[in-house]
C-alpha cells in the first residue's frame, strides 16, 4: 500500500472540470505540521460552521481511497482549502484534496509540462450562496467541455460524468455545493473506471453506490 504524507498546502485553486471563479488575493497561508498547527493559526476556526470541510478526512481519508480504488497508490496527499473569492462569483469556499501526487525526485531530469503526471484521484468540493448558483456551475461546465459527457444519477442528484484522454470525472451539484471527482486513467483497468468514481462519489455523499448508467 502507498505511503501518504500530508502536505497542507495554501494556494490558487485550479478547476480541472469546474469554471474557475477568482480568488481574493492575499489568502493566509497554513502551516504544514498538523492539526495542532493548523489550529494555532486559525485559533478561530470552527469545521461546524464552514461552508465545505475543513479538512480532507471529512472527505475522503486516503486509505478510504485505496480501499475503493483496491490499488495501491504512491505519492502525497494534498489539501488545498479557499473561503476567499470575489463576492460577483457567487462561491463562499472550496476544498480541493489530492490522493497520489507523484513526489518530486530532486535528482531527475525536468519533465516536460506536457508529460506531467497528476494526482491518481481528486476530489474537489466547492460551495456557493444558493442551489441555483451551484447548479449553474454545472452547466456552465458542461457547456464549455468538449469531453464525452454521460448523465448518471447519485443520490437523487443528477450528475454527469466527463471522459477525457488523461481522466476520467464525475460532477454534481448537491445544494449550495458541487462536486467534482477525477480519476487517473490508467489507476484502474478502463473497464472499472466508471464503477470505481460512482464509489468514490457515493462515498463522499453519503448516498447508496448507483448502478452505472449504460452508454447509449
Amino acid at each position: 500500500m502507498g505511503v501518504f504524507p500530508l502536505a497542507l498546502l495554501v494556494a490558487s485553486c485550479t478547476d480541472q472540470e469546474e469554471p474557475e471563479v477568482p480568488e481574493v488575493p492575499g489568502g493566509t497561508e497554513q502551516p504544514t505540521d498538523g492539526a495542532e498547527a493548523t489550529e494555532a493559526a486559525n485559533p478561530t476556526a470552527d469545521p461546524t460552521e464552514l461552508d465545505v470541510p475543513f479538512e480532507c478526512s471529512e472527505l475522503l481519508t486516503a486509505g478510504r481511497v485505496v480501499q475503493i480504488v483496491q490499488t495501491s497508490i504512491d505519492g502525497e496527499t494534498r489539501r488545498v482549502y479557499n473561503d476567499e473569492f470575489l463576492e460577483s462569483s457567487g462561491r463562499t469556499g472550496r476544498l480541493t484534496c489530492q490522493y497520489g501526487v507523484p513526489t518530486a525526485d530532486s535528482t531527475a531530469s525536468p519533465t516536460p509540462s506536457g508529460d506531467e503526471q497528476g494526482p491518481a484521484v481528486e476530489i474537489a468540493v466547492s460551495s456557493y450562496v444558493d442551489a441555483e448558483t451551484a447548479a449553474g456551475r454545472i452547466e456552465a461546465t458542461l457547456g464549455s467541455t468538449s469531453r464525452d459527457i454521460d448523465p448518471q444519477t447519485i443520490g437523487g442528484n443528477e450528475g454527469y460524468l466527463l471522459t477525457g484522454d488523461d481522466d476520467v470525472t464525475f460532477i454534481a451539484a448537491e445544494g449550495v455545493r458541487t462536486y467534482v471527482i477525477s480519476l487517473r486513467r490508467g489507476l484502474v483497468p478502463e473497464a472499472a473506471e466508471v464503477v470505481v468514481i460512482l464509489e468514490l462519489a457515493a462515498e463522499m455523499l453519503d448516498v447508496p453506490v448507483p448502478t452505472p448508467t449504460p452508454e447509449s
